[in-house]
């Protein structure tokens, strides 16, 4: 049997989901600041920051995705969606250039809380 649909459980998991996403890619640079590379190693260390901006792009596409499809949807648990994102990641200093900006849209268009 199916379960029912929660919309505010559904936007508390595309929030984390991102979250999770961004976090690993942090917590990988960080890792691989702390290591120390010499010189003749600089391709590989280049490579891996390049594989950390590639997380990073991958967690910002897929969120980008999964909330242009709840905004145009326009049922009222879509929006409920929104709102769960919204207060999951409205007042987060940590997101990404353009998580930042989609939080910011989506707390224009849903109004005051």
């Amino acid at each position: 049997m199916a379960e029912a649909f929660n919309p505010t459980e559904e936007g508390r998991r595309i929030a984390n989901e991102y979250l999770s996403k961004r976090g690993w890619a942090r917590e990988w640079r960080r890792s691989m600041d702390r290591q120390v590379y010499p010189g003749f190693q600089r391709e590989d260390l280049e490579a891996k920051e390049r594989q950390c901006d590639q997380m990073e792009e991958e967690a910002e596409e897929v969120f980008s995705a999964k909330v242009e499809e709840y905004r145009r949807d326009f049922t009222p648990q879509s929006k409920e969606v929104l709102w769960a994102i919204v207060d999951l990641l409205g007042n987060r200093t940590d997101l990404g250039f353009f998580a930042k900006r989609i939080v910011d849209r989506l707390k224009r268009e849903l109004g005051p809380f």
